[in-house]
């Protein structure tokens, strides 16, 4: 006769483990998203949330998901946050990871689910440890705010033409030397019109070029905060269009700095789609029998200014000299 303890066992870890993973799919449910749980090669992520439009088309924007059930993980409470410390292996995986990674905590007994976005925390914050505020609870609403750690929520469907009725009509004012999306996108095209480039220097020197070529009463005003929240909107566009392959995790690490971002990225096939309809449109408003002109599409250079070349190239090489010569 077998013995009592002939038989496996299953630890009470088990069932408050899954209680954090069924109270994740219920809010995510309740969202009106998808919930994948991994069910097999869990080294760090217990499941994915994919992003479902009001009009019920899975869209592919997707957040991984890391869950910790259990009072233990809120043993440490201060202030009004539950202090997370993720293993090391777990704070290098989630660091790299392709897809921004949410740490969610259950407490099973007080029914209390909080989050946090640990790739951003482990990718730019020095402390190895994750302050959860308690007040930041996973709720239906709160599932959108994580689908947007990677940007705007993605809108489905193209209309090349529409869209750059749109771009044109997005603008920081109402003046003719203003700008607009469209102006940003195909001043900003580079690498043979494969790459898209981003920075505040572009933005004004579409300024300066329009306030000069473009006379006009309302010249040289000064940059103010409707301007930079109009960069933030163009950012924001290009994602929810997915018209370029940004990281946007990078991005929004410069925007919580003060700073209004760099980036060089390439195109993706609506972005190249894009380009292309507005070449061919660009070749039916001004065919070539009415002479030479230039193109709407045309690539330009990105140049990284080497001012001080001569001191700092020295320095260069004297610091991998030195560098050559210590202990690896």
């Amino acid at each position: 006769m077998p013995r009592q303890d002939d038989y496996p066992k299953v630890s009470t870890n088990t069932f408050t483990e899954r209680k954090g993973v069924r109270k994740v799919d219920e809010v995510v449910n309740d969202a009106g998203c998808l919930w994948r749980e991994t069910l097999t090669h869990d080294v760090g992520i217990d499941g994915q949330i994919e992003y479902v439009d009001p009009e019920g088309r899975a869209t592919g924007r997707l957040v991984a998901v890391q869950i910790k059930s259990g009072a233990s993980y809120f043993s440490s409470r201060t202030d009004g946050c539950v202090h997370f410390r993720p293993e090391p292996k777990h704070r290098n995986y989630w660091a790299s990871f392709p897809l921004p990674v949410i740490v969610v905590l259950h407490h099973p007994e007080e029914d209390l689910t909080i989050w946090a976005d640990a790739r951003h925390h482990l990718r730019y914050e020095e402390s190895s440890g994750i302050a959860v505020p308690e007040t930041r609870r996973l709720t239906p609403a709160a599932v959108l705010d994580v689908l947007r750690l990677d940007g705007e929520l993605p809108t489905l469907g193209f209309d090349p033409v529409d869209l750059m009725h749109r771009m044109a009509a997005q603008t920081n004012g109402t003046k003719v030397t203003s700008q607009s999306f469209f102006d940003l996108f195909f001043h900003g095209l580079t690498d043979l019109a494969h790459c898209l480039y981003f920075s505040m220097d572009l933005a004004l020197e579409i300024r300066s070029a329009k306030d000069l070529l473009l006379e006009h009463e309302d010249r040289f005003l000064p940059w103010g905060p409707d301007d930079y929240a109009f960069l933030d909107r163009y950012i924001a566009f290009l994602v929810a269009q997915d018209l370029v392959r940004l990281d946007f995790d990078n991005w929004r690490r410069s925007t919580e700095d003060g700073l209004v971002g760099v980036f060089l990225a390439p195109l993706t096939r609506k972005g190249r789609d894009l380009v292309r309809t507005a070449a061919e449109l660009d070749e039916a408003f001004f065919p070539p029998e009415q002479g030479p002109r230039r193109r709407l599409v045309e690539e330009r250079p990105v140049h990284m200014p080497f001012t001080d070349a001569g001191e700092r190239l020295l320095h260069i090489e004297r610091f991998k000299e030195t560098l050559r010569h210590q202990p690896r």
